[in-house]
């Protein structure tokens, strides 16, 4: 495999912090690298930058044809438009075999190797190739599945082995970059990048000044127009619950405890009957107020909730504040056979005949974490409760108005759990159904 001609173009200019990102490029320690950045950081630039190398590099380390260079963004129309007319900018006629596919969005050097632009929403799509390198764009905005299921795969199986030292290596590199948007799995990979976090990761969080490329008369202008927590995002790069989500008076520094469940103490559990992920909320209540500090998460069915709560709370009284959908006989919904399991535990089991609305106990909640008073009168211990603070963080309305429940992403069943038992205790206005209270530990 022959090395790209030299050329003469002149190279991409880097500021201070994008070069930082540019010179871990390639390392076995930051194989996986994240770039948490504000609005006009000159992520596009960087992107240019990187690219060029990785054509480079593929050709100067052996890299098979059969790995390609990829950028992908959230849609092919966005990457097509953001991105693949900076990528003929960036790659040198010289280095070329033939002219660029404008269809496909793609260029094939005279390495053998190809580069293209790709969207991530229809990912399925994208199998079939292995890859060397691919710089993801918006990363916040993608798809988790596409990086999942396809991208991280296709990065296994590149070999190559450096001229220099002779060193020979396995797998292919990534770069995300984006704006973040709450706490997403944008969140998740910059703390893989952190210290403490994964070996082969490493991760950078810049803000639009920091950045070089937005004066500071620019950035005070946006701060007078916009509300706090917007810029916070979209210009210092903060992980923000952004518009949209469910629990919005959530804030996990805000809301966190450091409290443990004692010895003896009555938990009071919340719990949402679905086959195979059932889910459950442990409280307490201490001055009155209500304290999350355990979980249950992906549980099977009722036995083995029950099972599970019993090993854990051994010596407590246990009250459980189940879903009461339905009389099916499935642990889908909270049906009579359900409870029953509950009462014959030894459970103090708390239902309603019929749950309350959902707008009532998404209020409920998100009163308990902040009212209108500044206070903060529900805490929950994040260590304790991961599935439950990740799903706080990442529950969206849909474009109908309701309550995201797609099963993919998960995030209904923890927060409709913690909810039923909220909405029982400290309900917004007063419940007109009847209650059934079915004996067992008082």
């Amino acid at each position: 495999m022959s090395r790209l001609p030299r050329t003469y173009d002149p190279p991409v200019k880097l500021t201070p912090k994008q070069a930082n990102i540019y010179c871990w490029g390639f390392q076995p320690e930051a194989r996986f690298r994240d770039a948490v950045c504000g609005r006009r950081f000159g992520k596009t630039f960087l992107g240019k930058a990187e690219m060029r190398r990785a054509a480079r590099l593929a050709a100067e380390w052996g890299v098979s044809v059969e790995d390609e260079i990829w950028y992908g963004a959230p849609t092919f129309k966005q990457a097509k438009r953001v991105f693949w007319r900076r990528l003929k900018q960036a790659i040198p006629e010289a280095w070329r075999a033939a002219r660029p596919n404008e269809t496909e969005c793609s260029i094939t050097l005279k390495s053998g190797h190809i580069m293209r632009v790709v969207g991530l929403d229809n990912y399925d799509n994208l199998r079939g190739s292995g890859l060397f390198f691919v710089l993801v764009d918006e990363w916040a905005d993608c798809p988790w599945a596409a990086w999942e299921e396809v991208l991280r795969p296709m990065l296994s199986t590149c070999q190559y082995t450096i001229p220099q030292t002779g060193e020979s290596r396995k797998g292919g590199h990534a770069l995300r970059i984006g704006t973040p948007k709450g706490f997403n799995h944008c969140y998740d990979t910059y703390r893989d990048g952190q210290p403490g976090g994964e070996p082969d990761h490493k991760s950078w969080q810049y803000t639009s000044l920091q950045g070089g490329n937005v004066p500071a008369d620019e950035l005070d202008a946006a701060r007078r127009k916009m509300d706090p927590r917007t810029f916070r995002q979209e210009y210092e790069a903060g992980f923000e619950n952004y518009a949209g989500v469910v629990y919005y008076t959530f804030d996990r520094a805000e809301c966190r405890t450091s409290e443990r469940i004692k010895p003896g103490e009555a938990i009071h559990i919340g719990m949402d009957f679905n086959v195979m992920k059932m889910a459950a909320v442990v409280y307490v209540v201490r001055d009155g107020l209500p304290l999350a500090l355990d979980e249950f998460h992906s549980v099977r069915d009722t036995p083995e909730m029950i099972e599970k709560i019993k090993v854990r709370f051994s010596g407590h009284s246990v009250s459980v504040y189940p879903d009461a959908s339905g009389q099916n006989t499935s642990s889908k919904n909270a049906s009579e056979s359900d409870l029953s399991l509950l009462k014959k535990a030894g459970f103090t089991v708390v239902v309603d005949s019929q749950n309350p609305g959902v707008k009532d106990r998404i209020n409920a909640v998100n009163a308990m974490f902040l009212n209108t008073y500044g206070e903060r009168r529900m805490k929950v211990n994040i260590d304790q409760c991961p599935q439950l603070t990740q799903c706080l963080e990442r529950q969206t309305y849909t474009d109908k108005g309701e309550p995201d429940k797609d099963p993919k992403k998960g995030h209904d069943h923890m927060n409709d759990a913690a909810g039923y038992f909220i909405a029982k205790r400290f309900p917004i206005k007063t419940q007109s159904a009847g209650t059934r209270r079915i004996g067992g530990l008082a």
